[in-house]
């Protein structure tokens, strides 16, 4: 039997059934691992898993979500957006289009000076790019909204996955907004926003960036018991 003063960590299941049980320093919680194979003893190299030292499970409802999956998520969210920047597109266009003149005026010479025409075209980017950014604002809007209030967005949902704080509570709207927020904006800075992305292929509890931020991990649906229900 495992001491009340004990520190959080993974001790042997008090149930007898074998495995080890993961101890949050106040209460058993209901992730369970099963016993390693044999001649293998328990300890430090047995839990090498990632999230182990977070009390998370290492597969099936509880664990770390797959990057993989948190991918999957992520483009599925992105594709409900497809049609917002394309609405805002076409309609930005058959207002401003008329407006840009020619995609690539000649430049001609006149007794004061150089006459210079605003190629067309730099103004077709920069309306694309100001669509962009719109939609990028209506997903950080989208997302802290569904995560705060719903605690997933619908890609996350479909995908059986969602963010919790590390002590598995939710999020919160602050933090909601603050973990979209950064990942939009390192997005924008190029390859930061892809190191951003990538950190959780390498990281030991499967963070990206703005999820160290707000001290947040993503886990499998399906919990049987959160954190608050234990408080």
């Amino acid at each position: 039997m495992v001491n009340v003063s004990a520190p959080a960590n993974w001790y042997p299941d008090p149930s007898g059934n074998g495995g080890q049980r993961y101890w949050d320093g106040t209460g058993w919680t209901p992730h369970w691992v099963p016993p390693p194979p044999p001649n293998t003893p328990y300890g430090r190299g047995y839990q090498t898993w990632k999230g182990a030292q977070l009390g998370r499970p290492a597969s099936g409802p509880g664990a770390l979500a797959n990057p993989g999956r948190r991918l999957g998520a992520r483009v599925l969210d992105m594709l409900l957006l497809v049609p917002v920047f394309t609405l805002l597109l076409v309609v930005t266009l058959l207002i401003a289009a008329p407006h840009f003149g020619p995609m690539f005026p000649s430049f001609t010479e006149s007794r004061s000076g150089v006459s210079q025409a605003t190629p067309g075209f730099l103004w077709l980017y920069l309306t694309v790019f100001a669509c962009a950014v719109v939609t990028g604002l209506c997903m950080v809007a989208y997302e802290t909204v569904a995560t705060a209030r719903y605690g997933r967005t619908f890609g996350k949902a479909w995908l059986h996955i969602r963010p919790v704080r590390v002590d598995e509570s939710l999020l919160g709207w602050g933090r909601a907004f603050g973990r979209v927020a950064i990942y939009w904006v390192i997005g924008i800075l190029g390859w930061i926003g892809l190191v951003d992305s990538l950190w959780c292929l390498w990281d030991d509890n499967h963070q990206c960036l703005h999820d160290k931020v707000v001290d947040s991990i993503v886990i499998n649906d399906g919990t049987p018991q959160s954190a608050e229900a234990r408080a």
